[in-house]
């Protein structure tokens, strides 16, 4: 990971993006397209993917899709969040997401988590604050 800063002092990506080895792998046109690559430290008690990791997944898929049209903030920040957990997560997972509308300030987006076989394992929306640069 680098630590170069934008000139208004932000990390392009989040450091826990990196720390839980979450890559992006596309992000453009309002969506995105995440992989998760799984290891025992990121696992629940019964060896599925733990709860907490899949929701930062979804999190980080739909503010990467709104981020690739809003290229013009500094930063956001998660307004809200609902996640529905529709099955165990276990092994490596892909996660999608999607502008569902986005506004001058706020965005509202969706992601789904899915496992090695397809399976959609979540299913997210939320709301994103979205941080303009300051003007000088």
């Amino acid at each position: 990971m680098t630590d170069e800063r934008t000139t208004d002092g932000w990390l392009p990506s989040p450091p826990f993006q990196h720390h839980l080895g979450i890559e992006t792998v596309e992000a453009a046109d309002g969506k995105s397209l995440l992989r998760f690559s799984f290891k025992a430290e990121y696992g629940n008690r019964k060896g599925d993917v733990h709860g907490g990791v899949l929701a930062t997944l979804a999190d980080l898929a739909m503010s990467q899709a709104i981020r690739s049209l809003a290229t013009d903030i500094a930063g956001m920040s998660t307004i809200n969040m609902t996640v529905n957990y529709l099955d165990t997560a276990s092994g490596n997972l892909v996660a999608h997401g999607r502008i569902v509308k986005l506004g001058r300030t706020i965005g509202v987006g969706e992601a789904t988590c899915e496992d090695a076989r397809g399976r959609v394992v979540v299913h997210a929306t939320g709301a994103f604050r979205m941080i303009r640069h300051k003007k000088a």
